[in-house]
């Protein structure tokens, strides 16, 4: 089989210090997640995603859309979907998010993430080498879990903005790692990762989608008392998105032991 995995951002690349701090408080993790699906069935999850965004997101359409968009280029993020008040009150959305984890188990696909804690002070933290890191991450072990099932994937990653010296950088980590000649060559991927802009991609919105999901529950998972607000996602989402992601998703945390998917 042949995978296509579709990887964005989940929390905040940059320093975390408190969830009340002054500056440095978007997230305590960072990783990249999404979800792998077989080449084979594209076309009819892109469709399906987009039927689902268009049905569950048709106010949104209408009203917050100031440049008439046609609806395959209009998105919302996930951060702005999934707020604690949003998945309070909207049952839709609740409803809508299960069937759309469903939609990917149903095709043979699955959810995947992986990313850290952030602990290092504000000043010893670097943006590009945490990005670069769970990049590197992410294609190991999708690699590994393709790998062990005999099937092959390639990357598709939502665009990044900071020019052609991140991409020519992360680029030959990557292809770096398929050429490597050591016991963590990559022998599955296909191609070094390539970029599309989110706004042409049904897919690269839904792995958005679920990465806006994936950050509330990674930073409730680390920090449970400064997040226990956002409760709600662990009671509705947490055991339906370990039950169609791959084993090796996970977070690391300060000591570097892994949270597996079923643990938060």
């Amino acid at each position: 089989m042949h995978y296509v995995a579709y990887l964005d951002e989940f929390g905040h690349v940059g320093q975390y210090v408190s969830r009340n701090h002054p500056q440095y408080k978007a997230s305590p993790v960072f990783g990249l997640g999404g979800m792998l699906i077989p080449a084979h069935h594209v076309r009819e999850f892109a469709i399906y995603f987009y039927k689902l965004k268009c049905h569950l997101l048709a106010w949104d359409l209408q009203h917050k859309n100031p440049r008439q968009l046609p609806p395959y280029q209009w998105e919302k993020k996930g951060a702005s979907i999934y707020t604690p008040t949003n998945i309070a009150k909207y049952q839709s959305l609740r409803r809508s998010t299960f069937r759309l984890l469903n939609q990917i188990k149903h095709v043979g696909g699955h959810v995947f993430y992986t990313g850290e804690h952030k602990v290092a002070a504000p000043d010893a933290h670097d943006s590009t080498e945490t990005f670069k890191r769970q990049l590197l991450q992410s294609i190991r072990k999708i690699d590994r879990f393709c790998a062990q099932e005999g099937s092959t994937f390639m990357v598709l990653l939502d665009e990044q903005h900071a020019g052609n010296e991140w991409r020519e950088r992360n680029v030959e980590a990557c292809t770096l790692a398929m050429f490597e000649d050591d016991s963590e060559k990559c022998r599955a991927l296909i191609e070094p990762p390539v970029q599309g802009e989110s706004h042409l991609f049904q897919t690269l919105q839904c792995a958005d989608w679920i990465c806006g999901l994936i950050g509330r529950l990674m930073a409730l998972s680390v920090a449970p008392e400064e997040f226990r607000d956002w409760g709600d996602f662990k009671k509705y989402f947490s055991s339906r998105i370990a039950a169609v992601a791959i084993p090796c998703s996970g977070l690391d945390h300060q000591q570097r032991k892994l949270i597996p998917a079923t643990a938060f």
